[in-house]
């Protein structure tokens, strides 16, 4: 999911002629993001792959040991991950529940702008390579992390759309998935409040 918290208020939903109070399925979808899409582009990368594996394989000869140690990390990465984004950000209260949207820069959103679907990205992959002990499983990893980049613009179109010039500066200092910048959104918050001063 994102770092968004909740449509634009009341007022600018009935001068814009939007509904005002969103329905149940539209909170739902806001709370899903470009999730499902990733997840269904994941789901058919990796079919394709197990097809592709019939007629050539990298295997690797990992022990039954091995694999459970190394799923166990992954999912223990997931699981972590998972809990971080969610003390940050409470998506059911803010979606479903209709509470104000704020642009939320702390916790993992200080490292990559999108951290749940990061989270996934590193995880889920490499445990589809660990059990069926193939690198053949690093070409569908490599292509989730391309696509969900182009996909994930999608999302932030619509980030950018609520949030305007704020997202848009936030941007600069946070990468999209990869936190190869340390904590972006620390130097953003620093530069907001000189800003203020």
């Amino acid at each position: 999911m994102t770092n968004l918290i909740n449509f634009k208020g009341n007022k600018e939903k009935i001068a814009t002629g939007k509904d005002k109070n969103p329905s149940l399925l539209k909170r739902f979808k806001n709370l899903l993001g470009v999730g499902p899409l990733l997840l269904l582009l994941g789901l058919l990368i990796e079919g394709l792959t197990i097809v592709i594996r019939q007629w050539f394989s990298f295997y690797v000869p990992i022990t039954f040991e091995l694999q459970i140690i190394l799923t166990v990390f992954c999912v223990s990465v997931w699981l972590l991950g998972m809990i971080w984004f969610n003390r940050s950000l409470d998506l059911i209260k803010v979606n479903l529940l209709d509470e104000k949207r704020k642009l939320v820069t702390h916790g993992p959103f200080n490292y990559v702008r999108h951290p749940m679907y990061s989270t996934l990205l590193w995880t889920i992959p490499p445990i589809v390579m660990i059990w069926f002990s193939d690198l053949l499983f690093l070409i569908p990893w490599i292509l989730l992390f391309i696509l969900s980049h182009y996909i994930v613009t999608l999302e932030e179109q619509k980030l950018i759309e609520i949030f305007g010039v704020e997202y848009e500066k936030y941007r600069k200092f946070v990468p999209l998935l990869l936190p190869y910048k340390g904590a972006g959104g620390r130097r953003y918050c620093q530069q907001c409040d000189e800003v203020k001063l």
